[in-house]
């Protein structure tokens, strides 16, 4: 009777979690029956800042970052449509900008003294939600400074003085002169192009295809007459202006985004979710990349790509130097990530802004998809990099930003 009772009892149990799983399930996906990978992912995991938004095909069709970036609005968007609905990389930047500038709006130009803080620079950056800003020199000069640089600085001085001083470091670093930090990454130089520059040639500079030898350039600021920064020229700029022209829309229709398949070697531009925060930062800074995949090799095997179970971006940087938590540093990747997402739900003004902008933590394309697919979702999603997924194998292989897809078209359109 005692082997009965404890045999329903069980039985009872079993029923009640199955009733509850339905239950969830119902909640999450309705009447579907399955979910995708990357569906999957986008319910399992926390909403996190700057790195990944699931951007399906409609809202990549009709958002209001590429819903004015197609040929046939073109033509209906501006007195001088017949002119420019041909592509002409001899175009001044001057008529680029206009032509960019219309329907939306401008990029707008952060320039800070050197003299600022590190701290304070980060701090209007958070307020303004910019990745990125210009740093003025005394000398007239001028610099790009990002969380990129920050990194950069971190580890450099965390290799002389140990790894477990890292917390230490972030910390002077704050209260550092932002002239002292501004691009020491060398991830963006900062070279100025005059309104007359053709497009052409700047996107050349960005390329890395010009005589100049300054090293990378990821954008380039356009001037006026008088020298001053009327707009800072980006890759997704290039995608937003490209889409609207047929020639270049021609080209990316034709290329496969499984160009960029990258499944045998994106483990070693991931990390592990239970190495040190640092080695995802260590792998940012030595690849050059803004955000780094966390993953497990037990879950990715050996099949290549990766089974990408969150991100760590050089972004997250501001939640610990905007919390003076830096021991968040000295954390393992799965615990920064839980740490990480509950400082931003304690945040109501990002919860806000992440339900505005629907964010959720992972946003793809498969690699059968077009580039031009790929670049409507990464200006849907105003995101510098997005995954590339394979349903063949349900991984992740790939990771593409609007300067690669900038460097495959640019012999075809240039």
């Amino acid at each position: 009777f005692e082997v009965s009772a404890q045999a329903e009892e069980e039985e009872a149990i079993r029923s009640a979690e199955k009733n509850q799983i339905c239950k969830i399930w119902k909640a999450v996906c309705g009447e579907q029956e399955s979910l995708s990978y990357c569906e999957f992912l986008a319910v399992l995991l926390p909403p996190i800042e700057d790195v990944f938004q699931d951007v399906d095909r409609s809202t990549a069709v009709s958002s209001n970052a590429s819903a004015d970036v197609s040929p046939s609005s073109q033509l209906d968007a501006s007195p001088a449509s017949v002119a420019e609905s041909q592509w002409d990389p001899s175009r001044p930047m001057s008529e680029c900008l206009s032509i960019l500038q219309h329907g939306s709006q401008s990029s707008g130009v952060s320039v800070f003294d050197e003299a600022m803080t590190v701290r304070q620079v980060v701090t209007a950056m958070i307020q303004a939600h910019h990745r990125w800003t210009i740093v003025r020199y005394n000398s007239g000069r001028h610099e790009f400074f990002d969380y990129m640089d920050i990194n950069h600085a971190l580890l450099r001085r965390a290799s002389l003085q140990g790894l477990g001083e890292a917390p230490r470091i972030l910390e002077q670093i704050c209260c550092m002169a932002v002239g002292d930090v501004a691009n020491c990454s060398g991830h963006s130089a900062y070279v100025p192009a005059h309104q007359d520059t053709p497009l052409g040639e700047v996107l050349r500079l960005i390329s890395g295809r010009s005589r100049q030898d300054v090293g990378t350039i990821r954008r380039v600021p356009i001037v006026d007459s008088a020298g001053e920064v009327v707009r800072t020229f980006s890759c997704l700029d290039f995608l937003n202006l490209a889409l609207r022209f047929t020639g270049p829309t021609a080209v990316l229709k034709s290329i496969a985004a499984k160009a960029f398949d990258r499944r045998g070697t994106i483990l070693q531009v991931s990390v592990q979710d239970d190495e040190p925060m640092l080695d995802a930062l260590r792998i940012m800074d030595s690849e050059g990349m803004t955000i780094c995949p966390t993953t497990s090799r037990e879950l990715s095997g050996d099949m290549g790509g990766v089974v990408a179970s969150n991100v760590i971006s050089a972004a997250d940087l501001k939640w610990i130097i905007s919390s003076g938590s830096f021991a968040a540093l000295n954390m393992s990747v799965n615990d920064f990530v839980a740490w990480r997402t509950t400082s931003e739900t304690s945040n109501i003004g990002q919860i806000l802004r992440q339900q505005r902008l629907n964010r959720f933590n992972v946003v793809s394309v498969h690699e059968g998809d077009s580039l031009h697919m790929l670049a409507q979702r990464l200006l849907a999603s105003k995101l510098q990099r997005i995954f590339l997924s394979s349903d063949e194998i349900a991984r992740i292989v790939g990771i593409v930003s609007s300067r690669d897809i900038l460097l495959e078209v640019l012999d075809q359109l240039v």
